[in-house]
């Protein structure tokens, strides 16, 4: 049986399309694991009801969302809602989810561990990104400033996809931030920057199970 990977990715504006850029990353080491089906959901497509529509279809154990939120949302292309306390969060029960958008985690998050999703890893606060302003997705994946932020991201991810338990692929996420924030104060980054990298190592959660499984 095919593990089944959904992911939302906005693209809309600079940020998103950074996350996109770097998501291309984690397509890559997911087509060298036979058994996973990746389905992507990419600009306009990224929208409420393909979302769900494709969620009930295809029932992903692992979805995840790059773009835009709030504390009680998760937003699609030109930021329409996609998922939203007291409105429609239920579908993500008995999912893992992993949400690279502001904020989310800290009320949606809660809710949707309540309602039955058996993790949810995202960040409390806004995620803080830093970048060299690039254009096309090669400048996109050879921005050193962008790796700080981007890099430890998507470290849990990889770390799920390659089969660790969601604790142990929080940590090491958080192992990386940590990594990333003592290179850049060797390499003497400006102080703005390595404020963001410890927000966003500060901020990032894992809730609910963490010995669940992709």
């Amino acid at each position: 049986m095919s593990r089944i990977l959904l992911v939302s990715n906005s693209h809309h504006d600079r940020p998103t399309e950074y996350l996109t850029s770097w998501f291309d990353k984690i397509v890559a080491i997911a087509e060298n694991q036979s058994d996973i089906k990746i389905i992507e959901l990419k600009k306009e497509q990224s929208n409420k009801k393909e979302l769900v529509d494709m969620i009930e279809k295809e029932n992903p154990q692992l979805v995840i969302f790059n773009g835009h939120g709030g504390y009680d949302s998760i937003g699609g292309f030109n930021r329409e809602i996609l998922i939203k306390c007291d409105d429609n969060e239920h579908v993500l029960s008995g999912k893992i989810v992993h949400a690279l958008a502001c904020r989310c985690a800290k009320v949606l998050g809660k809710k949707c561990i309540t309602l039955g999703t058996h993790c949810f890893i995202g960040y409390k606060e806004d995620f803080q990104l830093w970048t060299e302003s690039k254009d096309s997705k090669e400048e996109h994946l050879a921005d050193k400033t962008a790796s700080l932020f981007l890099d430890p991201a998507y470290e849990v991810i990889i770390a799920i996809i390659e089969g660790q338990k969601t604790g142990e692929a929080f940590a090491r996420s958080q192992n990386m931030y940590r990594q990333k924030l003592l290179e850049s104060i060797a390499n003497g980054q400006q102080e703005t920057v390595l404020a963001s990298i410890f927000h966003n190592m500060q901020h990032q959660v894992c809730l609910g199970d963490q010995t669940a499984c992709f």
